[in-house]
């Protein structure tokens, strides 16, 4: 069949996004958990050194996250989405060779800049599809993501003992695709669309619709911004004492190692099969509802961590959790889009996943101090407690603007 080349590009196809999103978080999740594994036990690393690998390659995200918002307002996100696709199937591909020490550390964070741009590039061009409201095409992208976890968590369990060159064979190989993917299919006319599923119109949303057709668009943190930043960060925060401190937690109770993979494979699974459900109903709802909801969810889920003593305990907690998460972790990226004028589109995702990585940068900090002193049981109250009081500030500062657009409009 003939391609004409010379063809209008069409406003992007969400199968392609979608698409996009499993390739590149089954690549990613081929690399972040050997990280540790692989420079402790091939490298022979300390584990503060692993961590300070971690660390760095967190706040290098943040920096890729800020370039990929910014280039996607203010410069071409084709070409933007074209080049960081490169850099990051570049790093990769150099692992496959070079992956001795110090060098290691080099393209681990070359990957991690490439991928943090990635990731606010594709949310960036998630508000762009036209004919979907903004919160369902973030849905969905939600669970192709953990499709992708549980993907590559799988291969990495499976493949891990044949080699760390194999794995980084398949996730070059993914990510070569990927870039195909986004060369042939994300050359498209950016038309920056935002719709709220709910159809209410929020004080958020009427502030920024009316800032629209101002000659000079900024993205400004608003006191509700602010609040939502916050929330991100300390979510991250805790979802990261998942990811560092409690294998070793479950080791101490007795527990085998592969209880811990186990976790992971219930929490891609749960969410993929309960998602959808969860959507329907959050959907039908305002954004802040099903964000505060899912975080008190998520932040009782380290309330009850703190007396679980056997593996069953440890699943129902973090079933928990997984709710919790499903609630709020895909209507944040939707409802920042909803609040924020849609020039700033970029910037407004690029602040999402600071925010994100901000907290994946603190929270291996902060754990692993209060692990050293045996405080695992203060670890996850202190969590419960900030999250709960963050969620706190953020309905109280709807209340006030809600009170605020009510006193106005009379």
């Amino acid at each position: 069949m003939q391609i004409d080349l010379t063809d209008k590009p069409r406003p992007l196809d969400e199968k392609w996004l979608l698409f996009g999103t499993l390739l590149s978080n089954t690549g990613n999740s081929m690399i972040w958990p050997v990280t540790t594994l692989y420079m402790t036990g091939v490298l022979h690393q300390s584990f503060t050194m692993a961590g300070l690998v971690l660390m760095v390659g967190s706040l290098i995200s943040m920096v890729g996250s800020f370039v990929g918002g910014r280039l996607f307002d203010n410069w071409r996100p084709y070409e933007a989405m074209v080049i960081t696709s490169f850099i990051i199937l570049v790093a990769v591909s150099s692992l496959i060779i070079w992956n001795g020490w110090p060098v290691f550390a080099f393209f681990i964070w070359l990957a991690n800049f490439g991928m943090g741009a990635e990731q606010t590039l594709v949310n960036s061009f998630a508000t762009t599809i036209p004919g979907e409201k903004t919160r369902i095409v973030f849905n969905n992208m939600y669970i192709v993501l953990n499709i992708g976890v549980v993907l590559g968590t799988l291969a990495v369990g499976y493949l891990f003992d044949y080699g760390f060159n194999l794995l980084m064979m398949i996730s070059a190989a993914l990510y070569f695709t990927l870039m195909l993917i986004i060369a042939t299919k994300f050359n498209v006319p950016v038309v920056r669309t935002n719709t709220d599923a709910t159809g209410v119109t929020t004080p958020e949303e009427t502030e920024k619709v009316s800032s629209v057709g101002a000659p000079d668009q900024r993205f400004r943190l608003t006191p509700v911004l602010v609040a939502i930043g916050a929330l991100l960060f300390i979510t991250y925060l805790s979802y990261m004492l998942w990811e560092t401190v409690m294998a070793p937690h479950m080791k101490s109770l007795g527990m085998p190692t592969r209880n811990y993979a186990d976790l992971w494979m219930i929490n891609g699974v749960t969410i993929i099969l309960l998602q959808k459900f969860v959507s329907n109903w959050a959907n039908r709802r305002p954004y802040q509802v099903s964000v505060i909801l899912g975080s008190i969810i998520f932040a009782s889920s380290f309330f009850f961590l703190i007396f679980v003593k056997e593996f069953w305990q440890i699943v129902l907690v973090f079933e928990l959790l997984t709710i919790g998460e499903m609630l709020q972790s895909p209507q944040v990226p939707a409802w920042v889009a909803q609040i924020t004028p849609k020039e700033v589109a970029g910037q407004a995702q690029g602040f999402v996943s600071m925010m994100i990585s901000s907290g994946r940068v603190i929270g291996p900090i902060y754990s692993g101090m209060m692990m050293d002193r045996g405080w695992m049981k203060m670890l996850f109250l202190s969590v419960f407690i900030i999250m709960l009081i963050i969620t706190a500030l953020l309905a109280i500062t709807i209340a006030k603007r809600t009170k605020k657009s009510v006193e106005n409009n009379k």
